[in-house]
Formats: C-alpha cells, structure tokens, sequence
C-alpha cells in the first residue's frame, strides 16, 4: 500500500485542517464551521516533514509483521501525536467513542441500562451500583455483581469503553448480561431492556438538619437542579449548607459560574480569565444567593478538578465558608472542544483562570481549612467522616483530630 508522498501529505494536511469548533457556554457547547487557513509557505514548509511522514507510513504497511494497518488508525494516531506534540496535558485529541461518552456524562442523560461501573482486578465488567428506579435496578443488578459477558461477548480482557458502547444502544432494545453474583455458584442471565437514563449531577440530602449536595460535574443542567434544591433547603430550614465537590472534574465553565453565584452577592467577582494576548476576563456573580446567611462547608480532595476549584476559590477567597478534605487537582486552564468531522474531538487550552485573589493554580491547587483524609464511609451520611467534619466545623465544635482518618 503506497501513496504519492507530496501529493496526498498536501491533502491530509488540508483534510486536518477543516474542524467544526465548540464554543463553551453556561448552556453547552455550540458549534460553528471555520474554513481552511493553509498559506504556501505552510504548505512548502511542511513538505519536507510530509515526506518523512510518509516514508514511515509506508515502512509500517510493507514490513509489520501482523500485515498493514487500518487507515483510519493511522491517521487518528497521527492525529493523537501532533496534539500531544503541543506538550500540554490538558490539550488533547478524543476518539469518536470517548468523546460521545464525554457529552453525554454532560448533558445528563443516555440511552442504556443504568449502572455505574468499572474493571475489576481480572479486567471484567464490574457493577459499582444500579441507579435508582433504572432498568439496572428493575432486573435485578446489584452492586458488586460482575459481567461475564454482554450478548455472548466476553467482558474480560477489553477496553471499558467498547464494553460500555454494547451495554448502551436504543432505546426499547434489549441486552443480554451474564452475571456473577457473590455466594451463588451458578452464573445468572438478565435481559434488561434499555432506556433513557437521566443522570443526575446534584445529588441532595439531609443530614441532622444540615443541607448536603454532592455535585458530580458542572453539566447542562447542574445550577438549575443545584438553585431548587437549595429552594427547598430553604423551606426545610436547614442548619447549613455542607457542598460535597470530591472527585468532580468540572465541566463546563458557565455552569460553574452560575454555581458559584449562588453563593456570594450579585455582581461579585468570581473567576480571572487570561487569554494568550494577555486580554483578561472578568466573570461576575449573575444573580443573588438563594441561601445569603447559611454557613457553608464545602468538602474537596485530590479529584475536584477544574469548575469545582473555581466554585472552592470563590468560598475560599470571600471567606463564604469553609474548605474541608485533601488539597485539590490543580487545574488553572480554560479548554474549548472543537469537534471534528468524524466526531473526535480536540480540547485545545484557550487561556488560563485565576481565582478572584488572583491565584493561578495549576499544579498547586487549593488547600483544605481543616485536611482530612475519607475513612471509606457511605458518601453523604454521618459514616462519612468528611459529613461529620463538617457539622462539627459549622456548630463550632474543634474538628478532625477525633476522626479515623486513614484512606
């Protein structure tokens, strides 16, 4: 399998070059076409990288031993390396699949069965738990059940994605699980008929009469779902408001700042932007707070990343309340998707944020008031040593030294 070296590196360049690009809003993203920009002197600079790359090409389609190579591969491995070249961890390329999952987890809802899971130590399909009132939880699933196999395909030995790409599909369809179930010899077979799932990213309870919200990410629907439950707060006469933000990566930046508005007065300065021109940003409180005079505990720890060090910075730097856990990710970057043809997608680093007290955290994070580390309890209950902290912390009470601490 050979090719013209000049000829067709001219058109993979173009071919590269035309994207559809995603702009970031509080309501998702946007998309809108930008036209190729390739001047001659790109173009005669290049060749000669073009010609390498094309040498190598065809080395690997004659001489690998397992015979050539899918294009399309090729290509999007190609892809991969030119965006890493950048050397930037937060500048990457997403496959088609990972990106389509990537959207979904932000907008809140998918075609499927309803479970969260992962890959067990002997890399098979491991349920973390059904979602309440899901088809997972109608047949019968139960959390710490293992998928042996998904419509006769075996589940060990495969990549998480292509299993969670079989167990979603249409909507009315059915998939086939066999299962795995602690204290029964035999395997067990389930058909569950899939639906639209809605996944929710505030996640409310009441604990000894204090307000607590776990926010999973910062998506579509996140400060809407975040202002009623803080309504009903309200009316409940909570104590406190305790904000669980543990391992939530972020999300869309918009979402965050509607967030973090809830929390401090209107008009407040909320997040820096600074883009490669040195222009700088301002981004403001849109509303007043739903809850003005409650204390608030925010609880964080090496997986709140992003949109939750914005909302942590905000509570932090207008000393809104009070931060308990672990020091957070450190991730002091804007990054905007552009969508490509075929559904990848880029998330180019378009600028950095720095919280209102000017700090840029990347690699430094924010530090904990109080630092605890989680005892493995039930998230959100008084098991929880982090739920505990936190109650003490907002009655006054000395805190964290009488909790287990270990990880």
């Amino acid at each position: 399998m050979r090719f013209c070296p000049i000829r067709v590196g001219v058109s993979i360049i173009v071919a590269l070059a035309i994207f559809v690009s995603g702009y970031i809003s509080a309501n998702g993203i946007r998309t809108a076409l930008f036209s190729v920009r390739l001047s001659e002197q790109v173009l005669e600079e290049t060749s000669p990288d073009f010609e390498v790359f094309w040498e190598a090409w065809n080395r690997l389609q004659d001489s690998y031993y397992e015979g050539p190579q899918n294009v399309h591969d090729l290509v999007r491995g190609a892809t991969r390396g030119m965006v890493d070249s950048v050397g930037d961890p937060h500048t990457v390329y997403v496959d088609p699949d990972i990106a389509r999952l990537d959207r979904e987890r932000l907008e809140g809802s998918f075609n499927g069965i309803g479970v969260t899971v992962d890959l067990d130590a002997n890399g098979r399909l491991r349920i973390i738990r059904p979602l309440p009132g899901t088809p997972a939880e109608r047949s019968g699933l139960r959390a710490g059940d293992v998928v042996i196999s998904v419509n006769g395909i075996e589940t060990r030995g495969r990549n998480l994605t292509d299993i969670i790409k079989q167990v979603r599909g249409p909507r009315g369809t059915s998939v086939i699980l066999t299962i795995r179930r602690v204290g029964r010899a035999a395997t067990i077979q389930l058909s569950v008929v899939r639906d639209k799932i809605i996944v929710p990213s505030v996640i409310p309870n009441t604990v000894n009469g204090y307000g607590y919200i776990r926010l999973t990410n910062f998506g579509d629907r996140t400060a809407k779902d975040l202002h009623n439950t803080l309504q009903d707060f309200r009316d409940e006469n909570v104590r406190g408001v305790i904000l669980d933000l543990r391992n939530n990566p972020g999300g869309f930046l918009g979402s965050a700042i509607d967030v973090a508005s809830e929390f401090v007065p209107r008009n407040t300065v909320l997040v820096r932007e600074r883009t490669r021109n040195e222009e700088e940003r301002v981004f403001k409180s849109s509303k007043a707070p739903t809850l003005p005079d409650l204390p608030v505990a925010v609880l964080i720890n090496g997986g709140s990343a992003s949109a939750s060090e914005i909302v942590a910075g905000v509570i932090r730097d207008y000393k809104r309340g009070v931060l308990i856990g672990e020091t957070t990710f450190g991730k002091g970057s804007v990054q905007v998707p552009y969508s490509l043809s075929d559904e990848s997608v880029v998330r180019v680093t378009v600028a950095i944020w720095l919280t209102p007290d000017g700090q840029h955290l990347d690699g430094e994070g924010i530090s904990p008031d109080f630092a605890l580390r989680f005892n493995g309890g039930e998230l959100g209950t008084l098991d929880d040593n982090y739920i505990q902290a936190a109650i003490d912390v907002l009655e006054g009470k000395p805190c964290c030294a009488n909790y287990d601490d270990a990880a």
